[in-house]
């Protein structure tokens, strides 16, 4: 549950480079490697969008039972 919200906040971060948004770098670079990412590798990489879908596809492979997703959408 907790890689959850941790992909959550990193897919809501890229989101908003995305769109030029500022970001603190700090908690993201924090929030990749706890998920086991190379922050450098995906902060500098050329394209932020293939990082982008780097982090949703890894998301995408949480195996998640509906009783978790009910938790998560209740906090």
């Amino acid at each position: 549950m907790n890689k959850a919200i941790l992909f959550l906040a990193v897919i809501e971060t890229m989101l908003e480079a995305l769109h030029h948004t500022e970001v603190d770098q700090t908690e993201l670079v924090d929030s990749l490697v706890m998920l086991g990412f190379d922050p450098i590798e995906m902060l500098y990489e050329t394209n932020t969008i293939r990082s982008f879908q780097k982090i949703c596809r890894a998301f995408a492979e949480l195996h998640l039972t509906d009783e978790a997703l009910d938790t998560f959408s209740k906090e």
